[in-house]
């Protein structure tokens, strides 16, 4: 054994990484056999982190703290960030029947839009599932990070027999935004953590005790 497909890819691309062979007899050994996670730190100790939460057998992955609070954003800018000028009075009225439930045929007086507050209701659900699931959560933002570099190495038809499988997930069911990068064991996180070390991200994946 030389060298060997160690990661195979699905989700964005279908590809796959190699390493030595001895780094991949150590992952087998250790996360396969004895099922022990295997993370090799970044030579720096000024580091980011990308987090590896199990949930529901797998391990998904976060970049940035999983427990953040989300910064859920005011009126004005929710509507700031969807091109929207309130000072408009089309778009002023679009926005009110879309997101604040008037109608301008109800003939009811417009209710006003308390710009600097949270969004809350229909707007609410809206941001989290167009803004957060999709682009803010730091399950997004990891999927955004590890989709941006170049973790595939070899040829689409490569055959091998993979330690690990890395899966890039846009919409888990049908109508779902929810962004996220799963791993389904340490052999995956290790692997994957090699290949961070070897693009000198300065990345580390840490994974919490449950």
């Amino acid at each position: 054994m030389n060298r060997r497909d160690f990661l195979s890819i699905f989700g964005i691309s279908v590809g796959a990484i190699l390493i030595p062979a001895p780094v991949a007899r150590l992952i087998r050994d250790t996360c396969v056999l004895q099922e022990k996670p295997l993370i090799v730190p970044p030579v720096s100790n000024n580091y980011s982190t990308i987090y590896a939460i199990r949930k529901y057998g797998d391990y998904i992955l976060h970049y940035g703290d999983p427990d953040q609070k989300p910064d859920v954003p005011t009126w004005g800018e929710f509507a700031q960030d969807r091109g929207i000028n309130l000072d408009n009075p089309k778009e002023h009225l679009a926005f009110l029947e879309e997101f604040l439930g008037w109608s301008r045929s109800d003939g009811t007086r417009k209710p006003r839009i308390p710009v600097d507050s949270p969004v809350t209701g229909w707007a609410l659900d809206h941001y989290f599932e167009c803004d957060y699931n999709l682009i803010e959560s730091p399950m997004a933002l990891a999927f955004s990070y590890l989709s941006s570099l170049p973790l595939g190495d070899t040829p689409k038809g490569f055959t091998g027999d993979p330690l690990g499988r890395l899966g890039f997930i846009e919409g888990d069911r049908p109508g779902s935004n929810l962004t996220y990068v799963e791993a389904p064991d340490f052999a995956t996180l290790a692997c994957l953590q090699h290949r961070l070390n070897e693009l000198n991200t300065n990345v580390r994946i840490e994974i919490p005790e449950a």
